[in-house]
């Protein structure tokens, strides 16, 4: 007998199947699901004090400023600073407004009446809640809502002008 027949006869004499000496699904089960953290209680207790923290640092900076920002802003307790409501003075800007408002006057001038006339109403609304909220603001100078309103009626008249005089730029390019 060759080799190769011998081992063909020493092979067919093997079983064909072994079965594991124990149980291996229970560790194949365990090993492949996913672990919880045992750790979830120190982190839900880190993020309730984290935001804890910050709540109290909001309502103290809310209700009495730091002594470093009160000295940053030159404002101490109980001193007030007169606060202007009127829009900025600066050459540059004004110039800027100045040359808008031109071209928003220029424009309308190329707009039907009942349309011109609209834009006038709207625009006289607008100059008449701002002044009304600059009326409000020297009443209650601290009131963050009257100041963000005012600051909303200053760039709804700059809308104004910009809505104009782009809307019509075709208008005055043909004529």
């Amino acid at each position: 007998m060759t080799l190769t027949e011998r081992l063909d006869t020493e092979l067919a004499r093997l079983p064909r199947a072994l079965p594991p000496a124990r149980d291996l699904w229970p560790a194949i089960d365990a090993a492949t699901r996913p672990r919880r953290p045992w750790y979830w209680p120190s982190q839900l207790a880190a993020g309730l004090l984290i935001a804890a923290i910050t709540a109290a640092l909001m309502w103290t900076f809310a209700h009495q400023p730091p002594a470093w920002l009160a000295a940053a802003s030159g404002v101490g307790r109980g001193e007030l600073t007169a606060a202007s409501f009127e829009p900025p003075q600066d050459r540059a800007y004004r110039a800027a407004r100045a040359a808008l408002e031109k071209t928003f006057r220029e424009r309308l001038a190329l707009l039907a009446p009942a349309t011109r006339a609209r834009i006038e109403a709207d625009l006289e609304t607008i100059r008449k809640a701002n002044a009304d909220i600059r009326a409000a603001l020297q009443q209650d100078p601290a009131s963050t809502v009257l100041q963000r309103l005012l600051d909303s009626t200053w760039q709804q008249e700059i809308d104004l002008y910009r809505s104009i005089a782009s809307s019509t730029d075709l208008i005055s390019r043909r004529t």
